[in-house]
């Protein structure tokens, strides 16, 4: 999505509105379903099948002795150990696969294939609404009275709503109610308590269903937290600890340079850079947790329709706190909540979509067509369901002159900035308490596990590196933990 904005905005198509120029009521609507759907499928993705097992003891339910984990290691006293629940959670595990089926089915009745999908082009989709189209989105998704407890394996607003929602709870019920205020000095994870989102879900009024913005939460109280209007041009990437060339310091994307310098020694330790908004001080976490506080706040100062604040309360009061426990949310169990909420909310916002959309022609209303300019700049921001996502293009003689790309995870995994600011999960893992003794080495393991996995971080591309010789360049090698 973020590519072909970066299109959209260089080709001169500014606007989401009918008119002139602009990207057409339905051909929006249909790219906020394709990403809603993706959205909607990572976070089930992620709770059950990357994290889930992080909170639960299988050898107390039906996977005991069979599980290739468990069987007596990594396992803490606060993790879900009554066998009934275990065994529900893990049927559960189950039942998610065939909702991420149908998240992706979904998004394939517009794009033709997903992920990987052929349908986004510059100025809509290729895609034309019909009525057999909206049914089958509505059937997948949930509507109406279809929405309900007995549809949990049938809809995917009623898994969310009956299955997602509380399984998350019965996570966080297994631990001690401090856990879940994400306190540094409790070695929860809390980590920067900065937020940045940039929006997306674009609507015909101008606005963003999910809104952007800076949030700094490092105050005790939300009221004395401060959030400020996204701007782009307040990006920058540091590479003093990266591998990559000093002429590459400090530039906004739209002239960054990526030149690897793997032999550049001193303290460089990451191939990922270090962006930062505004100044170098100001490492920021995106992703849902963002998202959601920084909409919370938007609503709770009178910004927006209450659509993100009520979900928020709502979730803190079913574990008996306030809408004065927001600031517990910034914490590893907080990012797990966020998730539920935002899967909540924007699927309810989908069925709104379905609805919106109206028969159009193959050649009218999904997409306006604009020709590649000989040369041109723009600029496509977007959230992915693991955070903020920018990409920057610059054209010149129809070609590409210059691409870059910061990802959620070069936010929220990026080393230390010009000053030596630490990133968001570098700050998260600072001081927690590992444990001493016999289990220091398994306390270390899983707490580390539980804080870094919370971020959902993708870091493929930023621990490898190959050169044409097919020599090696630099060679890693990690301590290995305590023998138990």
């Amino acid at each position: 999505m973020a590519s072909v904005r970066s299109l959209d905005n260089a080709f001169g198509i500014n606007g989401i509105g009918a008119g002139s120029g602009n990207i057409p009521y339905n051909g929006n609507r249909l790219r906020n379903l394709i990403e809603g759907s993706d959205l909607v499928m990572s976070h089930i993705l992620h709770f059950y099948h990357l994290a889930a097992l992080d909170y639960i003891n299988t050898d107390q339910s039906i996977l005991k002795g069979v599980a290739p984990w468990g069987n007596g290691k990594d396992n803490t006293s606060d993790m879900v150990t009554s066998a009934g629940v275990a065994n529900v959670l893990i049927g559960n595990y189950v039942a998610a696969l065939n909702m991420r089926r149908k998240a992706h089915e979904m998004a394939a009745y517009i794009d033709g294939k997903h992920p990987c999908q052929p349908a986004l082009i510059p100025g809509g989709v290729t895609q034309v609404s019909t009525p057999a189209l909206t049914a089958s989105l509505a059937n997948l998704l949930g509507t109406g009275s279809a929405v309900n407890s007995g549809n949990t394996a049938i809809n995917l607003r009623s898994f969310i709503k009956y299955v997602y929602l509380p399984d998350v709870k019965t996570v966080a019920g297994a631990f001690a109610s401090s856990l879940l205020t994400g306190s540094t000095a409790d070695g929860l994870g809390a980590g920067c308590k900065k937020y940045l989102a940039y929006g997306t879900f674009p609507e015909d009024s101008g606005t963003k269903f999910i809104s952007g913005g800076f949030l700094n939460a490092t105050a005790p109280l939300v009221a004395n937290w401060t959030l400020d209007p996204f701007e782009q041009l307040n990006i920058h990437e540091s590479v003093k600890y990266s591998f990559y060339d000093d002429s590459c310091e400090g530039l906004h994307p739209s002239a960054g340079s990526t030149v690897p310098a793997p032999t550049k020694g001193g303290d460089t330790y990451s191939w990922l850079k270090a962006p930062r908004y505004i100044s170098n001080t100001n490492a920021c976490e995106v992703g849902p947790l963002a998202r959601v506080l920084v909409n919370v706040v938007n609503d709770l100062r009178g910004g927006g329709a209450m659509d993100w604040a009520t979900a928020a309360t709502a979730f803190l009061t079913s574990i008996g706190l306030t809408t004065a426990n927001i600031p517990n949310l910034r914490g590893v169990l907080g990012r797990h909540a966020a998730r539920a909420i935002e899967c909540d909310v924007v699927a309810d916002q989908m069925a709104s979509w379905i609805t919106d959309l109206t028969n159009t022609s193959a050649t009218g209303d999904t997409y306006t067509h604009m020709d590649i300019p000989r040369t041109g700049a723009g600029v496509g921001l977007t959230e992915a369901p693991r955070g903020a996502l920018g990409h920057w293009i610059t054209i010149n003689g129809k070609k590409i002159a210059n691409y870059q790309c910061v990802v959620p995870t070069t936010w929220n995994a990026s080393p230390k900035s010009l000053d030596g600011t630490n990133g968001p999960i570098e700050q998260a893992l600072i001081g927690i308490n590992v444990g001493s003794g016999a289990n220091s080495g398994l306390s270390a393991r899983v707490k580390v596990g539980r804080i870094v996995r919370s971020f959902d971080p993708c870091i493929a591309c930023a621990v490898h590196i190959v050169s044409p010789d097919k020599k090696e360049v630099v060679k890693f090698e990690l301590p290995s933990l305590p023998s138990k």
